[in-house]
């Protein structure tokens, strides 16, 4: 006799069940559910009261009640806090469903009518007995009946219950996520802010993967957008830094940045950097940070006295001295591995603060990932702030800050698509130090161009482009889509205007910081 026409046995059940089940004073359960549970490998007593309501549902073609719901939802909770899986639980159930379907009495009846309808058939058939068949047959066609009717009861019963014990452990796993998800914020904020003991945290941290004892430097991504947590940018930025990194990272929103602690592997934000979207362009200008400290004019050199016709100091074509030429000599001359500030492929006028010419080493794999997916969100301005690599609570703390200005700074400077160290930015940060100062130079060297023609915007772009590329007239009109001439006009209002000459090395260093401190305080060129 095969399994199928087996009755109903009982074995034995381990007493290692999972925390959370219902009381239960079995102590043996059906063949169906040791042998289901084998095979999903899984606690038997997950399936709690599941085969006796099957095989009440065949019976009766009732459907679940009520409370047997809810015990299903209870098993489904208690099976998520054990740590089964969503799959192995549903399997649990399907497979005692099949494996207790042939001993469900409305079944067996219906087998044991075909087998003597079968028996009848192939014998002679005499007159006398030919009711009796008749009889037999009627009986099997009542068979059939009923377990198609014992099928449906039970398949239905079997989708309410393993429905039910699906939605109970997506509760509790919700819930698990909720309170994880709070801890794990409560961390962040305790982190980022300090107001919590450094022990306490670092203990914290650590049950997140973090080892804060080593040194992280902090990223802030800022745009056009918020982020919010568990959002597919955040969720791939984590990714991305996890497959990176040797350690566990922390990604995680505040006050609508990304900010992510990344354990320290070397030089991470001084890659290339990435095209600039909007004002900014891909290349770094030359309005940078100089050796002493101040802000460097590129291209200083090359506004020394003219020289003879034809001269790297000659006036250009258009008799300007801000159009003269530059010697071939001058390209083949530059150190391996940089690039003049104009060789930017941007079209448009744009300001890049940062240093002219600047090593470009290959970036770190991780921070080109996540420009890479930064790049891929459609409609997203973005920008990237670096702070210098710390090690503990207090060095994440000052990182975030550092990270934080740097992103701040960078979005006021109009630099979108960029990846900005915070060591990038520190003569910005000398000149905000003293604001007022700073608001009384641009007004007194920058207020007189209100009174040109169109305002003082154009005039300012056109300086903006100047600077840019190293005081190269020809190179300057074609950023701002001009003739020389025209471009020479411009200067020359400007210096009508201001009294300041663009084209003397003195008075260049004094309208570029005016420029500098305009877009920093987020001076408004039509007053008011």
């Amino acid at each position: 006799m095969d399994e199928a026409d087996e009755p109903a046995g009982t074995a034995a059940v381990d007493d290692d069940a999972p925390a959370g089940l219902p009381e239960t004073s079995l102590t043996r359960l059906p063949r169906a559910a040791v042998l289901a549970a084998a095979d999903s490998r899984l606690h038997a007593g997950l399936l709690g009261d599941y085969l006796d309501v099957l095989a009440s549902a065949a019976d009766s073609g009732r459907r679940l009640t009520r409370a047997e719901l809810e015990a299903f939802r209870d098993l489904g909770q208690a099976a998520a806090e054990s740590g089964a899986s969503l799959r192995a639980l549903v399997d649990l159930y399907l497979s005692a469903t099949w494996r207790v379907w042939p001993s469900l009495p409305a079944v067996r009846a219906a087998d044991r009518a075909a087998r003597e309808l079968t028996r009848a058939s192939s014998e002679p058939v005499a007159p006398r007995q030919l009711a009796d068949a008749l009889r037999s047959a009627g009986e099997s066609v009542g068979a059939v009946s009923r377990t198609r009717a014992a099928a449906s009861a039970v398949l239905r019963a079997s989708d309410d219950a393993v429905a039910a014990v699906c939605e109970g452990y997506e509760a509790a796993r919700t819930a698990r996520a909720r309170s994880e998800e709070a801890l794990r914020r409560e961390l962040v904020d305790d982190l980022l802010t300090g107001t919590s003991a450094v022990s306490q945290l670092l203990e914290r941290a650590g049950a997140f993967g973090l080892r804060l004892e080593a040194p992280h430097t902090v990223l802030v991504v800022a745009g056009n957008r918020r982020f919010l947590d568990g959002r597919a940018l955040t969720r791939a930025a984590e990714t991305i830094l996890r497959e990176h990194s040797l350690t566990d990272p922390l990604v995680a929103t505040r006050d609508g940045l990304l900010v992510c602690v990344v354990p320290e592997q070397g030089d991470l934000a001084r890659g290339p950097q990435p095209p600039v979207r909007g004002r900014a362009p891909a290349g770094r200008s030359a309005a940078g940070v100089d050796a002493a400290g101040g802000v460097a004019a590129a291209g200083q050199a090359r506004g020394a006295a003219p020289g003879p016709p034809g001269s790297p100091g000659s006036p250009g074509p258009s008799g300007s001295p801000g159009a003269r030429a530059r010697p071939a000599a001058a390209a083949g001359s530059r150190p391996p591995g940089r690039r003049r500030a104009d060789e930017s492929g941007a079209a448009d006028a744009g300001f890049s603060p940062l240093p002219a010419f600047a090593p470009t080493p290959e970036a770190p794999a991780a921070m080109a990932a996540l420009t890479r997916r930064l790049r891929a969100e459609p409609g997203l301005l973005w920008r990237v702030g670096v702070g210098r690599a710390r090690s503990g609570v207090a060095g994440v703390r000052i990182g975030f800050e550092e990270a934080r200005g740097a992103a701040e700074l960078a979005g006021r400077l109009g630099l979108e698509g960029a990846v900005v160290h915070t060591d990038d930015l520190l003569i910005y940060k000398v000149l905000l130090r003293d604001r007022e100062a700073l608001a009384e130079l641009v007004e007194a060297v920058l207020s007189p161009l209100r009174a040109a023609r169109g305002g003082a915007g154009p005039l300012i772009d056109t300086l903006d482009a100047y600077f840019t590329t190293g005081a190269v007239a020809l190179a300057a009109a074609r950023r701002l889509h001009l003739s020389v001439r025209a471009l020479t006009y411009r200067l020359d209002r400007i210096h009508a205007l201001t009294r300041h000459d663009p084209t003397s090395p003195t008075d260049r260093y004094v309208l570029q910081t005016a420029v500098l401190g305009a877009r920093l305080i987020g001076w408004n060129p039509a007053g008011g």
